[in-house]
């Protein structure tokens, strides 16, 4: 009876523990993301002779309710003011690549878009609120290349030299190359155009009339994977000569209204605490771009959290009815009492939970900052 009620108690540790994994679980995962932004903060509490049980298991979201502030110097850290960044993207195009680089990944983003054609003429498009960490569309690296489609060439035109335009499509965005010449041995290649595009326009010079021209297109990824066509041919035999005025391109290009076709952000992901964000931008005509975007919010900000971080976040595990109080918290110092810098308190000198004990951990027993605390610490005279 006796080895029964042993078995029977013993299952129910068992399963009241492992109840508590996925809790566990997801504390840890919390902390892994938090360290993306705040790795140094975590190296130096994990040095510490003693560590806060919390933040020795990652559970970061036990204290930090609503991921507010660190305590820095005398005060808690205020959202610094969001700096405006501007990148202008003078060629004419109908789709462009916009790389934003160094994005912190929990942040909120505001990314606003102008466009303006040849005439001058403007439109604008923007994304409210762009998190890196819950964009969807994930450009990771992979050995895919991209796939070549529709290739078409244009018409052979003479106006100063002997030209035409090569034409082809791939699935995502990429390079444009063209190798081409008299035999499919090639000879010539054109630069390759870094800008990545779906809808690419290679324009080749110089060829010589009535003559077969072999070619194909490369297209590269933003990974460097390569994808190559296979060998084409156009013929030089019949050419159209063109004026001055049909040189500039499509002249009915005008009568397009300039719109957004497509506006589209995905993420390059990176190792760190940082990624880039990359937007695909497509108009109905050729348009410069320029691009405005700022930080909105740090994503694990709260202005609002500072009594609930340093002290109702303290009161959840170290009820004052339980563990008592040496010191009143939440009341601000008046008349000649002067807070030490170390013993960091709220704007206004208010006294928290953290003024006197480090929050991940310390050297010394119950975190505490000094060794010796007294009333003249503060109360001198």
């Amino acid at each position: 009876m006796r080895l029964w009620r042993t078995l029977i108690i013993l299952n129910l540790t068992i399963a009241i523990s492992l109840s508590g994994l996925p809790a566990l679980s997801k504390a840890q995962n919390m902390g892994n993301d938090c360290l993306l932004c705040h790795g140094e903060v975590y190296k130096k509490g994990v040095s510490s002779v003693y560590q806060h049980s919390p933040f020795k298991k990652r559970a970061c979201g036990a204290c930090h309710l609503k991921q507010g502030h660190a305590i820095q110097g005398k005060g808690v850290a205020k959202l610094k003011a969001a700096e405006r960044v501007i990148l202008s993207k003078p060629d004419y195009l109908t789709e462009h690549t916009i790389i934003l680089k160094g994005l912190i990944n929990q942040a909120i983003y505001r990314i606003n878009i102008i466009f303006k054609d040849l005439s001058g003429n403007k439109i604008r498009t923007s994304f409210g609120k762009v998190i890196p960490a819950r964009i969807q569309d994930i450009k990771t690296y992979e050995r895919k290349p991209p796939v070549i489609s529709g290739i078409r060439v244009g018409s052979i035109t003479k106006s100063v030299f002997l030209e035409t335009t090569i034409t082809w499509d791939t699935d995502e965005l990429s390079t444009s190359c063209v190798e081409y010449g008299l035999s499919d041995r090639y000879g010539e290649c054109t630069s390759e155009d870094i800008v990545l595009v779906k809808h690419h326009r290679i324009r080749i010079y110089e060829l010589e009339e009535g003559k077969d021209y072999h070619f194909r297109v490369i297209s590269r990824d933003m990974f460097g994977n390569k994808a190559v066509s296979e060998d084409c041919v156009f013929s030089t035999a019949k050419v159209l000569q063109v004026s001055g005025a049909e040189e500039k391109g499509d002249s009915n290009i005008e009568s397009v209204k300039l719109a957004v076709k497509k506006a589209h952000a995905f993420l390059r992901r990176k190792k760190g605490k940082k990624s880039d964000i990359g937007l695909y931008l497509e108009t109905t005509k050729p348009a410069n771009v320029t691009i405005e975007y700022m930080k909105v919010r740090d994503g694990c900000t709260d202005l609002n959290v500072g009594k609930g971080l340093t002290i109702d976040a303290c009161y959840q595990c170290h009820p004052p009815d339980v563990l008592g109080l040496s010191h009143p918290v939440g009341v601000a110092a008046k008349g000649t009492t002067r807070i030490p810098d170390d013993l960091p308190a709220l704007t206004g000198g208010i006294i928290t939970c953290v003024t006197c004990h480090n929050v991940h951990g310390g050297n010394m027993k119950h975190f505490v900052r000094r060794e010796t605390t007294s009333c003249d610490t503060c109360h001198g005279d």
